[in-house]
């Protein structure tokens, strides 16, 4: 590895080249846009301006949307043209583009740079993310009982009876609050080990789903895979094989780890398969055994395939776990900060719960929960920046405003949620408003959590939204459901709710505040 005294003046000497790059892009960028309007600085300003808004120290997204509401509008960035897109209609042309005008993989590819922190081919055919689409979505009321079992398996083992302290885990020194039943758990370890468990159970089933190293393995895959993205996208485009080259050590080393686990599951599953069939009698229905059966049968066993197949999974789970994880965590803050909400919310469930039990099709019953969960999305979750496309190939707006191959557009999802002309008091939690607006028009679909629309763009808009959309729904309210049936929970210290953290354009929930649980005498789901 490079000393620390290499990194510093290879740091220096990046900034330097960055700065000097950036300037003589701004300047090209700004005499080719005429049309479109610039919120920040430019000139040498554009490299200090980027950073304000990475470091979120002057939100330019904010500043454009508030000013320049229906218009298209440029923020600093450092290597490439970012064009904002606000407005209904404007918002509306992006859905309507073609993927050979504006791309959603395209802009995936430049900001992961999967040219470096993953194979390219990953890209070039995702067919993991059809697993979502086609066959967990489709499939997910016949999986139902196995997540509702992992769910309940997970929480009885992550967050134990209060009178079992013997089973508490050892995450960290947990507090006792003055009612000597009531014990504080981290939030947000303890909601990611929670989600990380129930998705890999439909990802790789048991009991790999259950081993703490795989499960620890995709959350440093994740962490390594956006840090060494940040990276090499900080870095000019003739940098950037030297210094992923100097950053080819994280992620590697954590998919070695990774294809430890993997590789002796997918022999097995060969062997079982060689020896009673295709279809042979306890077969996993999972997106291993999907992967496996998209891999030509004279390279199922090479050490390639094994590395293809583990990339698969961990960038699946990338993008399936993290996005529920946080909003499992801030919705369990919002929970125990608007207590209020509990008993509504849980007289629904145990109603519905009594009647139907946990299953697809009760919990799509659950109005008020939905409600609940999607107001939190709206208030704490997402970012700054939806519905990414890289534009490849010159395109007009239907306000006549044209923007050019090469740049990248975005839609300001965070600006959209809080925008009064949307939402009435935007800045307020209302957790029943969706419940409202849904019974006061009669429209069951508007308003649910998986609805998308140019007003609410958690999940992205049009026929790229977010295939996992329908999973994360399922995930959040049987969680929530098996919270409120299963605990009394309260905020630590003071009860004021913890801040939220920014990370370059998004929200994460507090990483080290806690939450007190105390377990019910009720039955659970």
């Amino acid at each position: 590895m490079p000393s620390s005294t290499t990194w510093f003046i290879f740091g220096i000497t990046l900034i330097f080249l960055a700065a000097t790059r950036c300037i003589a892009d701004s300047k090209l960028r700004k005499s080719k846009y005429k049309n479109i309007i610039f919120v920040g600085p430019t000139g040498i300003g554009t490299v200090i301006g980027f950073f304000q808004l990475l470091l979120g120290i002057r939100d330019f997204i904010q500043e454009g949307y508030d000013q320049h509401y229906g218009k298209l509008f440029a923020i600093p960035t450092l290597f490439q043209m970012t064009i904002v897109v606000s407005g209904h209609d404007l918002i509306e042309d992006i859905r309507k583009a073609s993927d050979d005008q504006l791309s959603l993989y395209g802009s995936i590819k430049e900001g992961m740079q999967t040219d470096y922190t993953m194979e390219p081919h990953i890209l070039e055919n995702p067919y993991h993310f059809r697993f979502i689409h086609l066959s967990l979505t489709r499939d997910l009321g016949g999986r139902f009982p196995e997540l509702k079992e992992e769910v309940i398996a997970a929480f009885s083992e992550l967050v134990p009876p209060t009178d079992s302290k013997e089973f508490i885990l050892i995450l960290r020194d947990f507090s006792s609050d003055k009612s000597r039943d009531w014990i504080t758990f981290p939030a947000w370890l303890t909601g990611k080990l929670v989600v990380l468990r129930v998705v890999n159970r439909l990802f790789v089933g048991p009991p790999l789903c259950n081993n703490s190293d795989y499960n620890e393995i995709n959350d440093a895959y994740s962490d390594a895979l956006v840090k060494t993205a940040l990276i090499i996208g900080f870095t000019p485009g003739f940098l950037k094989p030297i210094v992923s080259r100097l950053l080819d050590v994280y992620i590697p080393k954590t998919l070695r780890r990774a294809m430890k686990h993997v590789a002796p599951i997918v022999k097995e599953r060969l062997a079982k398969e060689k020896l009673f069939g295709a279809d042979w009698d306890g077969k996993s229905n999972d997106l291993l055994t999907w992967l496996i059966e998209k891999t030509p049968e004279s390279d199922k066993l090479s050490v390639t395939t094994i590395k293809a197949i583990t990339i698969r999974l961990l960038a699946t789970m990338f993008a399936a776990y993290r996005p529920a994880s946080m909003a499992l965590t801030q919705a369990l803050f919002d929970l125990a900060t608007f207590p209020g909400y509990i008993p509504e919310l849980r007289a629904e469930v145990e109603s519905i719960v009594k009647e139907e039990g946990i299953s697809k099709d009760s919990i799509g019953k659950m109005y008020k929960l939905d409600s609940f969960i999607k107001e939190s999305l709206r208030l704490r979750a997402g970012g700054k920046a939806s519905m990414p496309r890289k534009v490849l190939k010159d395109f007009t707006f239907s306000n006549g405003t044209t923007v050019f191959a090469g740049s990248t557009i975005i839609a300001p999802g965070y600006a959209i949620h809080h925008d009064a002309r949307h939402y009435s008091n935007p800045a307020d939690f209302d957790g029943f408003r969706f419940a409202r607006l849904r019974e006061e028009q009669d429209d069951p679909v508007r308003y649910q959590m998986v609805s998308v629309n140019p007003t609410f763009m958690m999940f992205g808009n049009g026929r790229h939204a977010c295939p996992g959309r329908f999973l994360v729904s399922a995930l959040l309210k049987t969680m929530l459901a098996h919270v409120l049936m299963t605990y009394d929970i309260k905020l630590e210290h003071n009860g004021r709710r913890p801040t939220d953290k920014w990370y370059t354009f998004s929200p994460a929930p507090n990483q080290t505040a806690g939450l007190l649980f105390r377990r019910r005498s009720a039955p659970s789901c």
